[in-house]
C-alpha cells in the first residue's frame, strides 16, 4: 500500500510540475501571455509593452524583462539596477 501511495504521490508531483516554454524574439504578444500568466505589465506606453518575470524557482533570483513593440516581443534583458535601487528597472527607451 505505501508503494501505490508513494508512486501515485511522485506521478502527481511530476505532473504538476511545469515547464516554461521558451521565449524568442519575434514571439507575438499574445502567445507569450498565455504562455507566461504569472508575467505582470510594468510599462505599458505608445512605443512598447514590459513584462516583468518572476524568477521561476528560488535559486534562481534574476528577473527578466521582456519588451514588446507592435504585438513583437523585440528584447529581453535583466533591467538594470539605478543607484540605490534593490530592485531592476526595465532599460529606458
Amino acid at each position: 500500500m505505501k508503494k501505490v501511495l508513494t508512486i501515485a504521490a511522485l506521478i502527481l508531483f511530476i505532473v504538476g510540475c511545469t515547464v516554461l516554454k521558451p521565449v524568442t524574439v519575434g514571439m507575438p504578444e499574445k502567445q507569450f501571455v498565455n504562455e507566461h500568466p504569472q508575467s505582470l505589465v510594468v510599462e505599458m506606453s505608445a512605443y512598447r509593452t514590459v513584462y516583468k518575470d518572476k524568477p521561476f524557482n528560488m535559486k534562481d533570483t534574476t528577473t527578466k524583462f521582456y519588451y514588446f513593440t507592435e504585438g513583437k516581443l523585440i528584447l529581453m534583458d535583466e533591467g538594470f539596477y539605478p543607484r540605490g535601487a534593490k530592485a531592476p528597472v526595465p532599460t529606458p527607451l
